[in-house]
């Protein structure tokens, strides 16, 4: 009787916390509390398409996110490794251009690592033209920490 009468208090306990966590609301005001704006580079390493349109909706989200509130983003994309294949012309699908697109829109500025390119024989000329060839995608990383952008790295 005592087995079953716990058993009853645990699944209850249970489904309260289940009911208490459910009505928890998304809250980002501790993070940005006190900012007017906010400043990333993202590091992109994906190697295939679907995590690409992936990423790349999560970063639109984020730059919504931070938007609706108040806070106005800076943000750097910056790809890397492999992944540099999937923005040339005829390789990239029609949804992740269409997110370059509009994320080029709101004025996110989109890099190609050349090394990479170099390494992983991408024609620099196949390239979207919606993205912007640098020299080497590390030192944009030290250029843009060291003026404040947080890095988040995504692979």
């Amino acid at each position: 009787m005592i087995k079953i009468v716990l058993m009853m208090l645990f699944v209850a306990v249970i489904t309260l916390c289940g009911y208490l966590h459910a009505d928890q609301k998304p809250d980002d005001r501790e993070a940005l509390a006190g900012l007017s704006s906010a400043k990333v580079i993202f590091d992109v390493r994906v190697a295939d398409q679907e995590k690409l349109v992936f990423n790349l909706k999560l970063i639109n989200e984020t730059y919504e996110g931070l938007l609706s509130q108040g806070i106005k983003p800076k943000m750097v994309i910056a790809f890397r490794g492999p992944g540099v294949k999937l923005l040339s012309s005829g390789v990239i699908d029609e949804e992740a251009l269409s997110l370059v697109r509009d994320l080029k829109k709101k004025g996110v500025r989109i890099e190609v690592c050349s090394v990479a390119t170099r390494v992983f024989k991408v024609d620099n000329s196949s390239l979207i033209p919606e993205v912007i060839l640098v020299g080497n995608v590390f030192n944009s990383f030290i250029g843009y920490q060291n003026r404040g952008y947080a890095l988040i790295a995504i692979n």
